[in-house]
């Protein structure tokens, strides 16, 4: 049983760039955790979030695992290199540990992982905020109470701007952008969502292509289709080759049997983000039933009724009206307290090591296709 007022969770995070800087401020201000240490081999990097959190700066994170009493520790290192600080914290003794995503780029590497915390009996937990928030949360609602029936085929287009694989790591962006993908560093997050959303069916096999005719160091975009072991089809595209206003574009769209979901995440051009549910026969009741159950969970919602409309009564979600959650808060609160699962009431438990591992095995499968040019069956556990 859970002490009654656990102590912060001592934390320490390897790596401090753009994401890991950010992760080392949301600590620093999180009554849940007490940042310790960060660890980072650039010394102007690495000096610089130390004195903005008030944590200690190691060059070495095996010094900074060595000397430092940690409970948690977030690693947040370039997607290829994830494997030698998750092992080195396992072997360490550290009990809880986070990561970005992906959990790896190569199989190899990703079962090194899982032998390494197994023996070691930590927890491993996968980074994937899109979980937490509240509209990802209201299609994950409407998939597990099949609002439009059985699912039979979706598209999802995640993009980045051009400026991502080329100008977001400074100089060090091509090296970056080299030792990963679209596939590995958006796929990561799509074939999460997907897997979440449709759960317990998962994909079973993949084709897909890619190109590489304007970056050259790395494919300049994947496209892909998942077959679910429910029949269900899905479509997915990632660019890092686009030149848009935006940083990043993400929309996506499900259609079943007796309905239809549409999602646009992120801004673009004249468009803003929202989720519409279209569904058969819906009326102002059936859907007001709806509203009010996601209401209850803290996610808003409007029944819009136009009789002349083609879809007369749909359920519509504004971002503006529904903010997001803190993914990384979550984590902390969850772990403190010996929890499993989130705190958000039935969306299910934190990302762990099987969903990190499945996700490695379907991108894998996913590039394989793309090299091979035909069909891959994605194996059915690790």
């Amino acid at each position: 049983m859970s002490p009654k007022n656990p102590e912060p969770l001592k934390t320490g995070i390897i790596g401090v760039g753009l994401l890991g800087g950010s992760h080392a401020r949301t600590a620093a201000g999180n009554a849940n955790v007490t940042l310790k240490a960060v660890a980072d081999t650039r010394a102007a990097i690495g000096r610089g979030i130390a004195n903005e959190t008030g944590a200690v700066w190691y060059a070495d994170y095996n010094e900074m695992l060595s000397k430092e009493d940690l409970d948690l520790v977030i690693v947040a290192t370039p997607d290829p290199l994830h494997k030698d600080p998750i092992v080195a914290t396992a072997r360490a003794g550290v009990a809880r540990i986070i990561t970005e995503k992906p959990l790896a780029t190569e199989r190899t590497d990703a079962l090194r992982m899982r032998d390494a915390v197994t023996k070691a009996g930590a927890d491993l937990y996968i980074l994937f905020p899109n979980r937490f928030s509240p509209l990802d949360r209201a299609v994950s609602y409407a998939m597990k109470n099949k609002l439009i029936g059985a699912p039979v085929y979706g598209d999802v287009r995640l993009d980045d701007n051009i400026s991502v694989p080329t100008q977001m790591w400074g100089n060090r962006s091509k090296t970056w952008a080299g030792g990963s993908s679209t596939a590995h560093f958006l796929f990561s997050h799509v074939v999460d969502l997907l897997r979440w959303y449709f759960r317990p069916a998962d994909v079973v096999e993949v084709r897909a292509i890619s190109q590489n005719r304007v970056l050259k160091y790395t494919p300049d975009l994947y496209d892909a289709h998942l077959t679910f072991d429910t029949g269900l089809v899905v479509r997915i595209k990632a660019e890092w080759i686009r030149r848009m206003d935006a940083l990043v574009e993400f929309e996506l769209g499900f259609s079943g049997q007796k309905g239809t979901v549409y999602y646009r995440k992120t801004s673009a051009f004249r468009a803003k983000p929202g989720l519409r549910f279209d569904l058969d026969n819906a009326t102002p009741a059936s859907l007001t039933k709806h509203q009010k159950v996601l209401s209850s969970q803290g996610i808003r919602s409007r029944v819009v009724s136009d009789t002349t409309a083609r879809s007369p009564h749909v359920l519509e979600f504004f971002a503006e009206e529904n903010g997001s959650d803190s993914a990384l808060g979550h984590y902390f609160e969850t772990l403190r307290n010996g929890r499993k699962s989130p705190k958000i009431d039935g969306f299910g438990p934190l990302p762990g090591l099987q969903d990190a591992l499945r996700q490695v095995d379907i991108v894998t499968a996913l590039v394989k296709s793309a090299n091979q040019g035909k069909s891959i069956k994605v194996p059915s556990s690790v």
